[in-house]
């Protein structure tokens, strides 16, 4: 149900789409969060946007009052065909979903893994050193990196990774623009090969200690096996989620890196030093800037009230920017502590990929180290809401002459 069915009456504090909020989203939110900490929106039939860490965290934790049964994304992706499973459940339908995909995030089954994906980082990135004069670190590492790391997860062969990388970025290119014609059949092929996946695994099962399909097959959920049409709808949040989002925080860990050098410095000086840093990058480049959620009931957060089946966009960006929560939240500071960011968001929709999430950062991080010199070939390009970081990054790895 759009806002404005409720009778809203409100002057727009903003827009996410606007040159200015697209350009500078970070000073926009400072002042949002001053003046209008529960931001009202007249895009896309109008929503509210939660500025304040406060707000955001308390929305998160309240899936009674903020469904994301509703809504997850807004402009709204086609939700037609495969449920996104846990994403679009709450709890405690979530909880039955979420228990069978933690197996597969567990830390000792993510151990299990550095290693592959160590040997695949130095495999593409042996490639990009290739050609220093001008990487292609999007397409050429972040891109296949995220990509190797679904293959890797969910069992699927390098060659369906491939396709799946392709299709799952071309869906969110088309959300991002609107093309909701584009977004659906884009929507489609992605459910189609989530199908297709689970039907392969089913007529021929894998070992289920490295294949996630057969490994949620053969877990005992409550409530009964999980069908065919729940598996393929866990396989399909995975194949979106797990590729878009990591690979602009990929980009944007290497144009940070590439533009301030005395944090590679203090890098190699003291590696010690590294944790503090990723958790400070997730800090200040937020990939995933907004998830949505719909009212369920009126209610009212930092005084400005909303109605009942409104969208409402919890802003984990300008969160991770409250002056509330973070000292100077408008620099970056490499030995932040502490750092209570949300990223990953926060409550029961808490993403269940961050411990693979800061695998591939540290691992990433490890290879830029490597490279004789880093710099930009070309200025980059940056995501759109509901998506933040860099898209696109060409690098100049070469040292000095």
């Amino acid at each position: 149900m759009a806002a404005q069915d409720n009778d809203v009456k409100r002057r727009a504090d903003w827009s996410p789409v606007d040159p200015e909020a697209l350009s500078n989203p970070a000073e926009v939110h400072e002042r949002l969060r001053a003046e209008a900490p529960v931001a009202w929106s007249e895009e896309w039939g109008g929503f509210v946007t939660l500025m304040r860490h406060a707000d955001v965290c308390a929305a998160s934790r309240d899936p009674e009052t903020f469904t994301a049964t509703k809504m997850t994304v807004i402009p709204s992706s086609p939700r037609k065909g495969l449920p996104r499973l846990p994403l679009q459940k709450d709890p405690p339908d979530s909880d039955r979903y979420r228990k069978g995909l933690n197996l597969f995030f567990k830390e000792n089954r993510m151990r299990r893994m550095e290693p592959e994906l160590e040997a695949l980082a130095t495999r593409l990135f042996d490639r990009m050193l290739e050609t220093p004069e001008d990487a292609d670190f999007g397409n050429g590492f972040a891109g296949p990196f995220t990509q190797g790391a679904l293959c890797i997860l969910v069992g699927m062969d390098l060659a369906e990774a491939d396709e799946v990388g392709r299709l799952s970025h071309d869906y969110v290119a088309a959300v991002q623009v609107e093309d909701l014609t584009e977004a659906g059949r884009l929507s489609r092929l992605v459910d189609q090969f989530a199908i297709d996946l689970v039907a392969d695994r089913i007529a021929a099962p894998r070992d289920p200690e490295v294949d996630m399909v057969s490994g949620l097959m053969a877990h005992e959920p409550e409530g009964g096996a999980f069908t065919p049409e729940e598996l393929a709808g866990m396989v399909r949040l995975n194949l979106i989620g797990g590729h878009v989002v990591p690979r602009n925080f990929l980009c944007s860990l290497a144009w940070h890196m590439a533009t301030h050098p005395q944090h590679a410095q203090m890098l190699r000086e003291d590696p010690s030093s590294e944790r503090a840093f990723l958790e400070e990058l997730l800090r200040f480049y937020s990939p995933n800037q907004a998830l949505v959620r719909v009212a369920t009931r009126d209610t009212e957060l930092s005084g400005t009230e909303i109605p009942e089946g409104c969208p409402v966009a919890l802003n984990f960006l300008s969160a991770n920017r409250d002056e509330a929560v973070f000292e100077a939240p408008m620099e970056f500071r490499p030995d932040r502590a502490p750092n209570r960011h949300i990223a990953f968001g926060i409550g029961p929709h808490m993403c269940i990929g961050q411990s693979l999430a800061r695998r591939q950062a540290r691992l990433t991080l490890a290879q830029l180290l490597r490279a004789p010199g880093l710099g930009l070939a070309a200025e980059p390009t940056w995501s759109r809401w509901t998506e933040y970081g860099v898209a696109s990054l060409r690098l100049d790895l070469r040292g000095e002459a």
